[in-house]
């Protein structure tokens, strides 16, 4: 029996053998495992579930609605650790990102949702055990391969993936090898709201009553108008709680102070590509059916690059003031959300963001299993990986100068907000860096490194063999010793980059890590003047004016 009946045949077998509750899935041949990602096979078991990156691909396993971090990797029985940090700088704990490992160099992979005493402790969720190919697994000489394109319906250009892998065996001696190569362009376009406030209303503004009762309070509106508002307000006019209701027809104060309106409301485009590279070496030798030695290695590599643009409407921070406002419900007290509304002395601001990120991975893991008589067979492993990232993310953000005459007029009917400013949002002139414009020189290095050993022996006998309800014995006894050294930090030269983009020092904000305990560094100077804006305002405008 062979292909997907051989595979179905080993499933079934698997699951009457286990002894607790485990799935395991099988590959057809070497070569053939479903779907072109780990994760998304292992999506097909019951009470598994996955994470996917914004592209839409699966990245790490979560068991019985646990999180990503419960759940223990293994590889060919051993721990492995990836270092990786994804789209939006998630995946910093200790999940494994399993769309670096491609599914034509794996045979096998087994979900164990209970634990069992011969595992690896350290899944509080389950564990999932990845086993690449062997050469015994077919003991025929034997060649695979593929190729195929793809293409995103919203990128400009094609990807493909592909792969080559050969084994044979020479008597007891068996060798395999194999690689696998794929590049996926891709194309994000959505809109999103970072998170929700309300205005922090001073006493002038709210004479009675609890002043930001519903908590938030990130924007103020400013005592008195400012310069350049426009929509028929006098510069210098006091904003008290009698302004706001007036030029807030039909709102109530309560209404006014607790409704929500987004932090931050934008367009995000995501442009790039992601190339990667993975080797396969296995080497295995059967001198008798009783003892069996193996070597297992993998190389992977993977480089992406790719751009983030957003155009923000600035909700956060600000100093807007609202006209004519509607809510979604007329009782405030405990909170409601703008459904529409006019916001004199508003601001934008345009990020662009390129992303170049490098990540490798190698690994090797010898071991034997051997069997002494009937009733006593045990097993010895060791293994190491280390796995480096990289990632480089300057930003570069321009914004509408404070009084320059913005105003943003919002809607929101339930569906995707709609919000259109009174000046073109295209022409690099209205923005600059006055009000909060800024470089940043942000650099990520992360390394894991996975070492140890372990042995087992089991000895089993029977009772009362002479009985027909014969009872058999098991115990497993052994040893292991395992240590996984993750290492993360900033990379060091933001500062001889930022002066050289900017002609001088400026402010830089570089993220720690949070799986560190340093407190961000402060900036050492201020933020860059309009002098610097001539250099910098240029690489603004290549990348303004695509996105918008």
């Amino acid at each position: 029996m062979s292909g997907y009946r051989a595979s179905l045949e080993s499933q079934t077998n698997a699951k009457r053998n286990s002894i607790g509750f485990t799935d395991t899935i099988f590959a057809e041949d070497i070569g053939k495992f479903p779907d072109t990602n780990i994760a998304e096979s292992v999506n097909r078991i019951p009470g598994v579930t996955i994470s996917r990156e914004v592209t839409g691909e699966g990245t790490n396993v979560a068991i019985r609605g646990l999180g990503t971090n419960f759940t223990r990797v293994l590889l060919n029985g051993a721990p492995v650790a990836v270092a990786s940090v994804r789209f939006d700088a998630q995946s910093t704990n200790r999940e494994v990102d399993l769309d670096l490992l491609p599914t034509e160099l794996f045979t096998q992979l087994t979900v164990s949702k209970s634990p069992v005493a011969s595992q690896i402790e350290g899944g509080a969720a389950g564990t999932v055990n990845l086993r690449s190919a062997r050469p015994f697994d077919n003991p025929n000489t034997y060649v695979s391969y593929s190729l195929q394109g793809s293409k995103v319906s919203s990128a400009d250009k094609w990807g493909y993936r592909g792969h080559l892998l050969a084994s044979t065996t020479f008597g007891n001696f068996g060798i395999l090898a194999g690689v696998s190569v794929s590049k996926s362009e891709f194309r994000i376009d959505g809109y999103e709201t970072i998170g929700w406030t309300n205005p922090n209303l001073s006493a002038a503004q709210r004479t009675s009553g609890t002043l930001n009762a519903t908590g938030g309070g990130n924007f103020s509106i400013p005592a008195t108008v400012p310069a350049n508002a426009g929509n028929g307000l006098t510069t210098g006019a006091v904003i008290n709680q009698a302004f706001l209701l007036a030029n807030n027809p039909g709102a109530t104060i309560d209404q006014i102070d607790n409704g929500l309106i987004p932090r931050l409301s934008r367009p995000r485009t995501e442009v790039g590509s992601r190339e990667r590279q993975s080797y396969l070496a296995s080497l295995e030798w059967r001198p008798s059916d009783s003892l069996h030695f193996y070597v297992d290695g993998m190389y992977g590599k993977r480089d992406t690059e790719f751009t983030r643009t957003a155009l923000n409407w600035v909700g956060r921070n600000g100093a807007a003031i609202p006209l004519n406002t509607t809510y979604d419900r007329t009782d405030c007290t405990t909170g409601c959300v703008v459904t529409s509304g006019t916001y004199a002395n508003a601001q934008f601001f345009l990020e662009y963001r390129p992303y170049k990120d490098t990540q490798d991975y190698w690994g090797v893991n010898p071991g034997l299993d051997f069997i002494v008589n009937d009733w006593i067979k045990g097993d010895i492993q060791a293994n190491y990986t280390k796995s480096n990232f990289r990632r480089e993310s300057p930003t570069v953000l321009v914004i509408t100068p404070p009084s320059s005459g913005v105003t943003a007029t919002y809607v929101n009917d339930g569906l995707r907000p709609v919000v259109t400013a009174n000046v073109d949002l295209n022409n690099p002139a209205n923005f600059g860096w006055a009000g909060g414009g800024r470089v940043n020189l942000n650099g990520e290095e992360r390394e894991t490194e996975t070492k140890g050993c372990a042995a087992a022996c089991c000895s089993a006998m029977l009772r009362d063999s002479a009985s027909v309800s014969a009872r058999r014995t098991t115990t497993r006894v052994g040893g292991s010793r395992r240590s996984t050294t993750p290492l993360c930090g900033r990379t060091r030269s933001a500062v001889t980059v930022r002066t050289s983009v900017c002609r001088r020092p400026t402010q830089a904000l570089r993220p720690v890590p949070a799986s560190t305990s340093r407190a961000p560094r402060r900036p050492s100077a201020s933020p860059p003047s309009p002098a610097t804006a001539p250099i910098s305002r240029r690489a603004a405008r290549r990348s303004a004016m695509p996105a918008l």
